[in-house]
């Protein structure tokens, strides 16, 4: 089992530790339930529901509406049946028709991408592809590991223009306008996801929280008034470096441990800077909470610029976002709050 993933287990047993150890409250029962093949990551539901049957219900929903934003979103593997990014990819040049959810992911990358000022860019799957073989590569022959050839990152890199990605919106097509461009939405995909699984929890009225991995949404609070509880990971250790009370919010956090692997020695995140097509690494991770029950894929979005810019860079993206907010763990292990 990967690293990433004992971490996020490991973080999951320890937030519910966090939580008052209610099981049973008149009207609404607490239940949980976790999945662990989609978006490469573990996704656990918990909600307070009359009882089990209806729990179950809302699980089998919210399961139903990941795996089909997992195969749709997926840009490494294509499914029978579907024309998913992966196919886009595969067809670049070409006009591709696709389900509407594609074109408004898409829509939304290009409007993060000007947000942050190029620091998200759902364009630069022909590097990230470079990085993703890398850490692929080290985890099957560790002794073998190596970073990508400067020159092919550089040589990939001319094939990130955002602008030659073309949305069709009445035709519900998409057109790579540069044959051997790539799209990526790892950033963004599992917070659209749960952004709409959390439309569909909404409907039942249960306070619920949705862990995604670094993602966190919460719907509601519990009963008798409380918020919930989510823990931000410490990048240096098993615990936390800090908790928060998330209600009615979406909390995402982006870090260089969460997957990376090593050279020499040195340890390279998955998190890419366009302007030097390295790994970011001027902080240790970057936490944003952003309001509402449908504000996971812009959390998602702001961490990940947040984490490239680094804390002053991260101030001032974030305070041109409405109640957006943020926590910072730097490299030396000190953690800091930024508040608009």
């Amino acid at each position: 089992m990967k690293r990433s993933l004992l971490r996020i287990i490991s973080a999951l047993l320890l937030a519910a530790m966090l939580m008052p150890l209610v099981s049973c409250i008149p009207k609404e029962t607490r239940f949980s339930i976790s999945w662990f093949d989609y978006f490469d990551t573990v996704i656990t539901l918990t909600a307070y529901a009359p009882d089990r049957a209806a729990f179950d219900a809302a699980s089998r929903k919210t399961e139903e509406c990941f795996q089909r934003y997992h195969r749709l979103f997926d840009v490494y593997n294509e499914y029978e049946g579907i024309i998913n990014l992966a196919s886009v990819n595969r067809m670049a040049g070409e006009e591709t028709a696709v389900e509407g959810e594609i074109i408004k992911l898409l829509a939304l990358g290009k409007e993060y991408e000007k947000l942050t000022n190029g620091k998200l860019n759902i364009a630069m799957g022909a590097v990230l592809a470079l990085w993703h073989d890398a850490r692929e590569q080290a985890a099957l022959d560790p002794g073998h590991a190596a970073i990508p050839d400067k020159e092919a990152l550089i040589s990939a890199s001319a094939h990130c223009d955002i602008n030659k990605i073309v949305l069709n919106s009445e035709k519900n097509t998409v057109t790579l306008l540069d044959p051997e461009m790539r799209i990526d939405v790892g950033a963004i995909a599992k917070g659209y996801a749960a952004d709409r699984a959390a439309e569909i929890l909404s409907e039942t009225g249960y306070p619920f929280l949705l862990n995604c991995g670094g993602a966190v949404l919460a719907g509601g609070k519990k009963p008798g008034g409380e918020s919930w509880t989510a823990g931000i990971l410490d990048p240096f250790s098993d615990g936390f470096a800090e908790t928060v009370n998330v209600s009615d919010a979406a909390l995402s956090t982006s870090g260089s441990y969460l997957r990376s692997f090593s050279v020499g020695g040195r340890n390279y995140g998955h998190i890419i800077d366009p302007d030097t097509l390295m790994p970011a690494e001027k902080v240790a991770s970057m936490s944003v909470i952003v309001p509402g029950t449908t504000g996971a894929c812009l959390a998602d979005a702001l961490s990940t610029a947040c984490f490239i810019l680094g804390t002053e860079g991260a101030k001032e993206l974030l305070s041109a976002v409405e109640g957006a907010e943020g926590i910072v763990v730097e490299n030396g292990g000190r953690t800091s709050h930024i508040t608009n």
